[in-house]
């Protein structure tokens, strides 16, 4: 049993049909837009969890396969999806081995890389599968305001003006945090946080080169906080990075 599988109930619960909050505001749009139209398409969704993003691609017409290292989530995901054309399968994400080469149109990846301990071993694995100029979209919790350790929220000024910040440090330096899980409160799993530098170049090193990144405006944030300091919109909480094999 993976460490995920103790509560893939209450996540699948708390993701729904459409994403939680967050996905469904200010990450799952810039995904959809890089994606573009998916008909035709073979998809493949790396940590689907409940699968609510495959279904979507193949509700509009792609051929999807998905992949959880959760054997829980990808048993409900096989229950939401019955009748459609998704392929699913739990193992683990730089696992590539029942994909063959320049197979996938597309690879996504929806808050999940920061899972990921071996990039090397999972770009390899994207880029062997997808087709030539296919493209792989990810997203993750932007390098300035990474979840572990959590971002603060400082009040200073600048020029006399009452601003927000973020405290930001450590930034450069690659770090693996050990983290008790917001799902269950008792789970530990394991963070990587890498600089965006780490993440641009060892992709070109295996011939995907990043064309688009969006850093949507933060929604939802800094609630506290009077409504004239309420600039927090313009700091970026999530980051999302579209990339064609070249």
């Amino acid at each position: 049993m993976s460490d995920y599988d103790r509560f893939a109930q209450k996540y699948s619960e708390a993701m729904g049909d459409e994403g939680d909050f967050h996905h469904r505001v200010s990450i799952d749009p810039q995904v959809y837009s890089i994606i573009g139209n998916p008909m035709g398409k073979y998809i493949y969704d790396i940590g689907c969890g409940n699968g609510y993003m495959a279904r979507k691609l193949a509700n509009e017409g792609a051929k999807v396969f998905a992949s959880d290292l959760s054997e829980k989530l990808i048993n409900i995901a096989k229950e939401k999806s019955k009748g459609l054309d998704i392929q699913y399968r739990a193992h683990d994400a730089t696992d590539f081995s029942l994909y063959q080469n320049n197979f996938l149109d597309l690879v996504v990846m929806n808050m999940v890389i920061h899972y990921v301990k071996d990039l090397d071993e999972l770009f390899a694995g994207i880029s062997r599968v997808l087709k030539k100029d296919g493209v792989f979209v990810f997203s993750t919790s932007h390098f300035f305001r990474p979840d572990y350790p959590y971002s603060e929220w400082v009040e200073g000024k600048i020029n006399g003006k009452k601003q927000l910040f973020i405290k930001v440090t450590g930034y450069l330096k690659p770090t693996l945090t050990k983290v008790i899980s917001w799902w269950d409160s008792k789970t530990e799993l394991k963070i990587y946080n890498r600089p965006l530098g780490i993440l641009v170049n060892k992709m070109s090193k295996h011939g995907l080169f990043t064309f688009r990144v969006e850093e949507p405006e933060s929604v939802g944030f800094a609630k506290d906080f009077p409504q004239k300091l309420r600039e927090s919109h313009h700091i970026p909480t999530f980051i999302i990075i579209g990339a064609t094999k070249k």
